[in-house]
């Protein structure tokens, strides 16, 4: 597959930086970062264009605390500026890309899908009774502080061969252990991460019925000794690709 350049002078350019701003604002016009960011708006953005085209921009420190709903995580948070809009500048360029290589499985962080989007197509592949018997769940252990970052990095290197836009990404992964709840790059990065899983167990371990919301799988089967021979082979994939 033919590897993808020139994009970095598309995300820093300050239009794609003005539109990014304004998407990473909504619903939070009121937070300090916002009202501050706003004190010099245009002076800010131009700083922003000019630490992204001298690649001088380095990861602010995180802040963190911890939810107890669902479960119990870390999550980290960054400052507005200049941290949150050169996400969404990221992320407003790449995000159809990382779209088309996601398969029609995957849930979570895509536009037009979600929890409720698997919960309904779940509740209509039920209807094949006779092929969904069984029901295979499963989650990955500590997924997002577990990720390995060259692994993550070399899979980017197979879709993109811009140096520039891997410096930036590069410098965004090497902030955090794993991948940082909260960041609004890591739930993109943790779907690419697993793509290459969705795909294996799509094409070729030809599984008809698999959803994936983040790192939690649901697999359904007809046969029982079948789902724990894949249980094997996942566990084998997943420990050594």
């Amino acid at each position: 597959m033919k590897r993808i350049g020139n994009l970095y002078s598309e995300i820093i350019s300050y239009e794609n930086l003005e539109a990014s701003e304004l998407n990473a604002r909504k619903g939070k016009k009121t937070q300090y970062g916002v009202m501050q960011f706003d004190k010099n708006k245009d002076y800010n953005l131009q700083m922003l264009h000019e630490i992204l085209k001298l690649k001088t921009f380095r990861t602010s420190k995180y802040t963190t605390f911890t939810v107890y709903e669902p479960k119990e995580r870390l999550v980290f948070k960054l400052p507005y500026f200049p941290d949150r809009i050169t996400h969404h500048a990221i992320m407003r360029v790449l995000e159809p890309l990382f779209s088309k290589w996601f398969t029609n499985d995957t849930y979570s962080s895509i536009k037009g899908k979600g929890i409720h989007n698997a919960a309904d197509n779940l509740k209509k592949s039920l209807q094949d009774q006779e092929n969904t018997k069984y029901c295979l769940k499963l989650d990955v252990v500590k997924f997002y502080p577990s990720v390995d970052h060259d692994i993550l990095k070399a899979l980017l290197r197979k879709k993109f061969k811009d140096n520039d836009l891997l410096w930036l990404l590069d410098e965004i992964i090497d902030s955090s252990d794993g991948l940082p709840i909260g960041n609004y790059l890591s739930q993109y990065f943790a779907n690419f991460y697993l793509t290459y899983f969705d795909h294996w167990i799509k094409e070729t371990k030809a599984v008809k019925y698999y959803f994936r919301y983040a790192d939690d799988i649901v697999i359904l089967s007809n046969n029982k000794p079948h789902l724990h021979e894949l249980l094997f082979e996942i566990k084998q994939y997943l420990n050594f690709r």
